[in-house]
């Protein structure tokens, strides 16, 4: 769920604005997929404050750090810039060109790929939510995905990358603004239900564009998508669903896991891992009864605990940012958290249910959405007979980033290797499937 990011985000005053806001900057005009004259290909989106990130499609990536006008230098690992390895010059907006020069190599030149897009808007329970449809470059789709970002509150249309990657696999994309995000309106929330409501209604907004008429229609979840994406497939009819680095647990046994994983990762014992799993427990009631239920031994905790060894090393998004945050901040926390939600969704009977083909791609080592008890509920469903078919990708931590080999969990600069193109190709064959029948 990643909730303890968007809490840290919310309290220090630098949630991002909304889509709209951005829009006027001019850098953000260099989002998109890039060809160059080699035949190479490159996403470049937003990252964080005013930098970007570009992807090669082989999986390479580096965090891109402004210079000056259209300028950036990058370095290594996921967001290093020094000692500066390469730098890239985009031209003028209205041009869309980029020139990509490593220090100890040969510059490449590049253009970005007009990929048509389409603003829809559409509605549902009473808000008004922004999307775009991004379509191939030039030949028919040959499948539609429908998007559903990840927990945080930032603008999909704005940030996501796989609307770009998709149609360079003649796979159509259409990704939307959560609810309280970007150019959508209505209240932000973490409820698995209501989001669900929503992509159903986004399912219909794509399907009404003709350019997407009749062809193979999919839902995709990122993260917190995971759980959204199979839910909305049950009272949507689409032909597949994928979930990226998703959970098949609750939240709150999500939580309970992260706490276990980040004790055990930092050489605590036993003792301190029951400790942990009390504070887990108390965390959890005071979250889903909303501060109605718990409050006491919430703070009683705090203090017994906040001196010991490993208190400071606690995991969990709800359990650390309960257990962690300055006392003057915790008002902030009740007042953030007063958006709908729900901690004890167990997504297991949804999956049961859905007897469309599934594809979960997991990362091994990964540390918001531990795997362990995900992988084992998705294998036995498969000897159900559900037809799921589980990738683990080695080495790669959430987001499918790749871990550096025999690092202390040092992030990598690049993608887990495969992912791309094991995504695109099985959503290509589950298309051919489609078509056939």
């Amino acid at each position: 769920m990643n909730i303890h990011s968007i809490l840290s985000a919310a309290l220090a005053g630098t949630l991002l604005f909304a889509a709209s806001t951005h829009a006027a900057e001019p850098e953000h005009c260099h989002s998109g997929a890039y060809r160059f004259t080699d035949g190479g290909q490159m996403l470049v989106q937003p990252s964080d404050e005013d930098n970007l990130r570009y992807r090669w499609l082989d999986g390479a990536t580096g965090k891109l750090f402004p210079t000056g006008p259209h300028r950036y230098e990058s370095g290594p690992g996921w967001s290093g810039r020094e000692p500066v390895s390469l730098t890239v010059e985009f031209g003028e907006c209205d041009t869309g060109t980029v020139v990509y020069a490593p220090v100890d190599g040969t510059a490449r030149e590049g253009r970005r790929i007009a990929l048509p897009t389409v603003p829809i808007t559409f509605e549902n329970d009473g808000a008004s939510l922004y999307g775009e449809l991004v379509l191939p470059e030039q030949s028919a789709p040959k499948a539609l995905v429908v998007l559903q970002y990840g927990g945080g509150r930032d603008s999909a249309v704005l940030n996501n990358y796989v609307q770009y990657l998709l149609p360079l696999s003649d796979i159509a994309v259409f990704l939307y603004d959560k609810r309280g995000t970007g150019r959508s309106g209505g209240q932000f929330n973490l409820h698995i239900g209501m989001q669900a409501d929503d992509l159903v209604a986004a399912l219909a907004a794509a399907r009404r564009d003709p350019r997407v008429a009749g062809i193979p229609v999919g839902l995709m979840g990122e993260s917190q998508g995971g759980w959204v994406a199979p839910l909305a497939a049950t009272t949507a009819p689409v032909d597949f669903v994928v979930a990226s680095y998703g959970l098949a647990v609750s939240m709150q046994e999500e939580d309970r896991l992260e706490v276990e994983q980040q004790l055990r990762s930092r050489g605590h014992g036993p003792e301190a891992l029951a400790k942990g799993l009390e504070m887990h427990r108390i965390a959890l009631r005071v979250a889903i009864s909303r501060f109605t239920e718990g409050v006491e031994e919430w703070m009683q905790a705090r203090n017994d605990h906040a001196g010991e060894a490993w208190f400071q090393d606690i995991g969990g998004d709800i359990t650390s940012t309960l257990m962690l945050t300055p006392e003057e901040q915790l008002p902030a926390i009740r007042a953030f958290l007063d958006v709908p939600y729900d901690l004890e969704y167990d997504p297991l009977p949804t999956l049961r249910s859905l007897g469309i083909p599934q594809l979960w791609l997991l990362a091994e080592d990964d540390t918001e959405a531990p795997i362990e008890t995900t992988l084992a509920r998705l294998q036995m469903l498969a000897r159900e007979g559900r037809p799921i078919d589980t990738i683990v990708f080695p080495q790669a931590d959430h987001g499918m980033i790749a871990i550096e080999p025999g690092s202390e969990r040092r992030l990598a600069g690049r993608t887990a290797p495969g992912y791309f193109e094991r995504l695109s190709a099985w959503i290509l064959r589950q298309a051919r499937v489609t078509a056939r029948e």
